[in-house]
């Protein structure tokens, strides 16, 4: 990695891992929307194995360091990763989920950087006991300011620690990037049936994206309703059984990891999300945005997201009632469009507009 002009440094946001996922893609976007002055340090990695685990960050690669962690709680890590934000000198650390909280706070205060922010994404693991305490040490230690990507999340922070400064700034997309398109031509770029209803999901292959729940509930739709799932992850091959054993592997088709994720969502007819928990998901989002309506498990801020009059809720782990929500949503005759709840909420240059001020913000003890 390149750091020839540490001086210009704006930023460095700190995540796990570098690799496809939601929040990994919001910190792509963010660092490729501010230029040279950002970087990205992930914990987990090293640079070579992220770049080819996730070829879109080869147009940033001077920009992307990995520390290759290894495995369990390492003590060390705050002082590697002390080091590099010291030959680095940015003006501010902005730390992603509270694995990077943990180590990266504590790294930025012992090497005198005062803009420490922190990014919850979902609230979900604070219902461990631990997860609280260490929080509760990392506020009480180095005074981050919080920024929420929901209503939601910031509430369950402000429970936890009641006299931390938390902004709310939703997972904004860029309107331009995600806009309806032709559905012929959408499925026709990604060899998907023409004459055929489609649901679509975009997501990690995990447990907890509920895929399992969403392959049980196409058991229940009819047989001209097909399924794509665009992602991958460790549960693929399990879910490529469960599809067969359930008897409509013939109805769906998945597609692996896609990057250009805004040339496959105007194939759908329906977008999915059968998330066990979530933070404030970009997907449902850029679905909306090509103006796709959206069912989803009523989880985590997935009622900020969804459009009220063109989606349907559903309850987590039910894929009978997932089924149903989706029957609905097919036969509705609503000419509301999603697009235009997204573009009156979540556009990209506000969100970019929120980090800046909050950068702006010194936190010195």
């Amino acid at each position: 990695m390149s750091d020839s002009n540490t001086s210009a440094i704006e930023a460095v946001h700190v995540v796990q891992r570098m690799a496809p996922g939601g929040i990994e893609t919001l910190v792509l976007d963010l660092v490729r929307t501010g230029g040279d002055g950002h970087r990205i340090i992930s914990l987990d990695g090293t640079t070579a194995e992220l770049i080819a685990g996730w070829p879109l960050l080869a147009s940033i690669a001077d920009r992307v360091v990995g520390l290759d962690r290894g495995t369990g709680f390492s003590p060390l890590l705050s002082l590697r990763l002390g080091r590099r934000l010291r030959q680095m000198r940015p003006r501010a650390v902005v730390l992603h989920h509270v694995g990077p909280l943990l180590y990266g706070a504590t790294a930025a205060r012992l090497v005198g950087i005062k803009r420490i922010i922190h990014v919850e994404h979902d609230v979900w693991h604070y219902a461990a006991p631990r997860r609280r305490q260490l929080t509760r040490y990392i506020e009480a230690l180095c005074r981050p300011h919080h920024i929420a990507v929901s209503v939601d999340s910031a509430r369950t922070l402000k429970q936890i620690l009641p006299k931390a400064s938390i902004t709310v700034i939703p997972n904004g997309i860029e309107l331009d990037r995600f806009v309806p398109q032709a559905r012929a031509d959408a499925r026709a770029a990604f060899g998907l049936p023409a004459g055929v209803t489609l649901i679509g999901t975009v997501g990690r292959l995990v447990s907890v994206k509920g895929h399992a729940d969403l392959i049980t509930a196409m058991s229940y739709l009819p047989d001209n309703i097909s399924l794509v799932i665009a992602g991958d992850g460790a549960e693929r091959a399990a879910l490529e059984r469960q599809a067969k054993t359930t008897g409509v592997a013939n109805r769906i088709r998945f597609l692996g990891h896609v990057d250009e994720v805004e040339r496959l969502l105007p194939a759908f007819d329906v977008f999915c999300l059968p998330s066990h928990s979530e933070g404030f998901p970009r997907s449902v989002i850029e679905a909306q945005a090509c103006n796709i309506p959206v069912v989803a498990t009523d989880v985590g801020a997935l009622r900020e997201a969804i459009c009220p009059k063109s989606g349907r809720l559903s309850p987590a782990r039910d894929p009978f009632a997932l089924a149903e929500a989706m029957r609905e949503v097919l036969a509705s005759n609503s000419r509301t469009s999603p697009r235009r709840f997204i573009e009156a909420r979540y556009s990209w240059s506000n969100t970019v507009a929120a980090y800046a001020r909050v950068m702006e913000i010194s936190h010195a003890a």
